[in-house]
């Protein structure tokens, strides 16, 4: 080989290495930062391969993520990491139990009207008005408030108008104990009426057993739940 041929040959290399090395900002330019890598212009130069172009000033306290690699691998984790949240979250709400309702409650209101039964001249319950007042309390068994309660005693027409007066507030004072037995706080209003209100005649004796009577009314609530 001559020395012709050999310098250019020698040229030739020389100008593949430049192209291969050569220095230029490229797409995905990284903005310079501290004095690690040589910049034109603010940005860092590359070589051809891409790679950032270091300064003999480059150590750990002035590397450029992008420039090292390392803004991508963090990229990529915080996708990870935000896919796994969003994962758990997504578990946390389909395995979440649903919130139990709470069932919605009404108030029932009941009136009770009965009537207890007296023999003449008696402030005694008889059979029939003992009998009321069990199944009475029976159905009072359900309602746990009693709101108003008012009882009124009557007599038939045998009698002056005094006794058959004072026999009817001792007929309502009976029924009211009676029920003072159950209900010891349940506020009464017991009166008597004498033989002033009767609901029959009292020409035949089926009329004054019925008008030889006390009036019970009751107001009960209770709690309904749906």
């Amino acid at each position: 080989m001559n020395t012709r041929t050999a310098l250019t040959l020698g040229a030739c290399l020389t100008l593949v290495s430049l192209g291969v090395s050569a220095q230029t900002v490229v797409e995905g330019s990284v903005e310079s930062s501290g004095d690690g890598y040589v910049d034109a212009g603010g940005m860092v130069l590359k070589t051809g391969l891409g790679e950032c172009l270091q300064t003999s000033d480059l150590d750990d306290s002035n590397v450029i993520n992008k420039c090292a690699g390392i803004e991508d691998v963090v990229a990529e984790v915080e996708e990870e990491v935000a896919e796994v949240e969003e994962a758990v979250e997504q578990a946390a709400v389909e395995e979440a139990p649903a919130a139990p309702v709470a069932p919605a409650a009404t108030i029932d209101t009941r009136e009770f009207s009965e009537m207890a039964l007296f023999d003449t001249g008696s402030a005694t319950l008889n059979a029939d008005g003992a009998q009321m007042m069990s199944s009475l309390f029976t159905a009072l068994a359900e309602y746990k408030g009693i709101t108003a309660l008012s009882i009124v005693g009557h007599t038939d027409s045998s009698g002056s108008d005094a006794f058959n007066q004072a026999l009817s507030e001792q007929r309502a004072a009976t029924v009211a104990a009676e029920i003072g037995t159950q209900y010891p706080d349940v506020t009464m209003q017991v009166t008597g009426m004498g033989e002033t209100s009767p609901i029959a005649s009292n020409d035949t004796a089926e009329g004054r057993q019925q008008n030889r009577r006390v009036d019970i009314n009751i107001t009960a609530t209770r709690m309904v739940f749906n």
